[in-house]
């Protein structure tokens, strides 16, 4: 009897935490291929530490060492996906199951000139050019002597913006005393459209988060939209224009291209919306597709309002669908929908603090970077085992 093939596409934190779930009995089953656009995994949550030089090392991990021996990689770009195909640049492949977890891309909201001329934390190899982008800058400026060089805005103050720039501001401090540059030269500035930053917290916790940023020498501008980018600055809607000559945008994602280019799935913004057991709407025999992670829109059943699509979200998706597809592959029915309530959310500013929510209450402060520290570990244990903890 043939095997049933299952195909996976990209190699983040959904699809990797479907595969982890999975026993190694249920790869003896089935022909299991995994695609992806290069041949590592990234931590996704430390991507900041990466653009602001805390830690470029830490985040990134071979893909090979992570994956059981029976699953077939190949290292492709995906381009597009159809009712029973999956196109890359090289070839063609067939399934009969595919999990879809192609992960996301900077969405700009037609800002005018912010596709052109800032950069984005959205993958790995471009917070690394976040990095030598600011870092080349600082280090010529001792020969241009243009302050623009100096000056660095952060669009957008949800949780990546946040833990960016507090992380950068640390960083920055260590790399001006070394090549003699008075850091109070340096003009860090972040910008939130909403009347505050991180807008998921209540107004304690963010005047907290803004406290503790403008001590590591941070302007923070709330209410303040954005309406253009230069290549020298940002315009806001009042007129004012900031100076600065790196532009980094954290203030919005959408679905893989992926999705849009591939019209036989209908989608919103590259992402497809999904039920109850991870099966795209509206598409026919739908049980053989799974669309997890930020390719996907899963709505609360209460509020019918999309989740937002965080890694605490992609994560649960993963673990769910593991469960299916052992169902599937013992052809056992499989009923359990699959739930979300969202547990604990913190975001880190510098490595010694930190605020959040834990069980919908608010934390902050020595005891909240701690807990931060262990939910990112707690990824890295599901990888790699015991040795995560102290990667």
């Amino acid at each position: 009897m043939q095997k049933k093939k299952i195909l996976f596409l990209g190699a983040g934190y959904a699809t990797l935490s479907t595969i982890k779930a999975l026993p190694d009995e249920f790869f003896a089953k089935v022909e299991v291929s995994l695609i992806n656009n290069n041949s590592y995994h990234y931590h996704t949550i430390l991507l900041h530490k990466v653009a602001s030089n805390e830690d470029i090392y830490s985040s990134k991990y071979d893909l090979l060492p992570l994956l059981n021996p029976k699953i077939n990689f190949f290292q492709d770009e995906v381009v597009k996906i159809s009712k029973d195909k999956v196109f890359t640049k090289n070839k063609e492949f067939d399934f009969d199951i595919l999990v879809c977890g192609l992960g996301f891309e900077k969405e700009t909201f037609g800002i005018k000139g912010m596709q052109e001329y800032a950069l984005s934390i959205d993958n790995y190899e471009n917070a690394l050019k976040i990095n030598e982008n600011i870092y080349e800058k600082i280090k010529s400026y001792k020969h241009s002597q243009n302050d623009d060089d100096l000056k660095i805005v952060v669009c957008g103050g949800g949780l990546s913006g946040i833990e960016f720039i507090a992380s950068l501001a640390k960083e920055l401090r260590a790399l001006c005393s070394k090549e003699g540059i008075a850091y109070e030269k340096i003009k860090l500035s972040i910008v939130e459209a909403m009347d505050q930053i991180l807008p998921m917290f209540d107004k304690n916790l963010a005047l907290k988060a803004r406290n503790k940023l403008e001590q590591l020498g941070v302007k923070v501008y709330e209410k303040s939209k954005i309406i253009e980018c230069e290549k020298n600055g940002i315009r806001l809607e009042g007129g004012e224009f900031i100076k600065a000559n790196t532009i980094v945008w954290t203030a919005g994602v959408r679905g893989n291209a992926v999705i849009e280019n591939s019209t036989d799935f209908p989608s919103i913004r590259s992402r497809i919306e999904v039920d109850a057991f991870m099966h795209p709407l509206n598409v026919e025999n739908s049980s053989k597709y799974f669309f997890i992670g930020d390719n996907s829109i899963f709505k609360n059943p209460k509020t019918n309002t999309p989740y937002p699509p965080t890694a605490q979200l992609a994560l649960r998706e993963g673990a769910y669908v593991a469960k299916a597809l052992m169902a599937m592959v013992d052809e056992k029915e499989f009923k359990q929908k699959f739930s979300f309530i969202s547990g604990n959310t913190v975001c880190s500013i510098g490595n010694d603090y930190a605020v959040g929510t834990v069980l919908h209450k608010p934390i902050s402060g020595i005891l909240a970077i701690k807990l931060k520290i262990f939910i990112e570990k707690l990824w890295q244990y599901q990888l790699i085992g015991l040795k995560g903890f102290f990667k």
